[in-house]
């Protein structure tokens, strides 16, 4: 979370696709990812093993909503923006989905 003045220009070509969107939900499903991996060690208690996914889900949520109002408020040069909140989200829940499907199809 630097400045807004600290932060490269890139050509406006670029910056009409939204890369930073695509960084955003890269960056949340890999995070969501470790989360749940590290939630699913062995030695974990059983709460949290069990609730991996949800804990996952609601930590990154949480993140992503809380690091875009710090911006918005704190952070000089800079604003809160809800399309990057979404895409923290959609990151997020895409891993979710995906490995509660992986574990619901490996049961049956």
């Amino acid at each position: 979370m630097m400045p807004g003045n600290d932060i490269p220009r890139v050509p406006m070509w670029i910056e009409r696709l939204h890369p930073d969107k695509a960084v955003h939900l890269f960056i949340f499903a890999v995070f969501a990812f470790l989360l749940v991996d590290g939630f699913r060690k062995p030695g974990s208690p059983s709460f949290i093993i069990k609730y991996a996914l949800l804990l996952a889900m609601l930590i990154s949520i949480f993140i992503g909503g809380t690091t875009e109002l710090l911006q918005g408020w704190i952070i000089p040069m800079r604003t809160a923006d809800w399309k990057d909140f979404y895409a923290d989200g959609i990151g997020t829940l895409t891993v979710i989905v995906a490995l509660w499907a992986h574990r619901f199809l490996k049961q049956e």
